[in-house]
This record gives C-alpha cells, structure tokens and sequence, in this order.
C-alpha cells in the first residue's frame, strides 16, 4: 500500500514537473516572440524619426531661403520717388 502511495505521490510531482517546463517553455517563446517585436517597432520609430529629422531639415532650408528671397523683393522694390542719376 504505502508503495502504491508513493509510487502515486511520483507520478504526480513528475506531472507537475513536466507541467511546469511545459508552462516556462511557453513562457519564454512568448517572450522571445515579443521582444523580437519590439526590436522591429524600435527600429521602425528610428527609421520614422530619422525622416522626420530629413523633413525638418528641408523645412528649415525652405524657409531659410523664403526669408532671403523676401528681403531680395524688399531690397529691390521700386520706389516712387526719382533718380537722376
């Protein structure tokens, strides 16, 4: 009987051990799948900032060049007063 017993107790601490490496198991691949998710997003958000840093740039050489051609108009306005020069 008291065989039987722990013959009984094994069995079933060794189905909670294959329980709990099948439960880690499952544990880490999720994990590993999700970081791995999480490296493409970062790199995704890097590429993404990137581009916007491009933008920002063009965006400032734009205006930059916006400003000079409006003080080039401002610098060569006609007057309404003569010259005889």
């Amino acid at each position: 009987m008291l065989e039987k017993l722990m013959t009984l107790l094994v069995g079933i601490l060794l189905a909670l051990a294959g329980w709990t490496l099948t439960r880690t198991f499952d544990l880490s691949t999720t994990q590993a799948v999700q970081l791995d998710k999480v490296d493409k997003l970062e790199r995704h958000v890097e590429k993404l900032q990137d581009k916007v840093d491009r933008m920002m740039n063009k965006d400032e050489e734009i205006m930059e060049q916006h400003k000079k051609l409006f003080e080039a108009l401002e610098d060569n306005q006609p007057t309404t007063e003569y010259n005889y020069n």
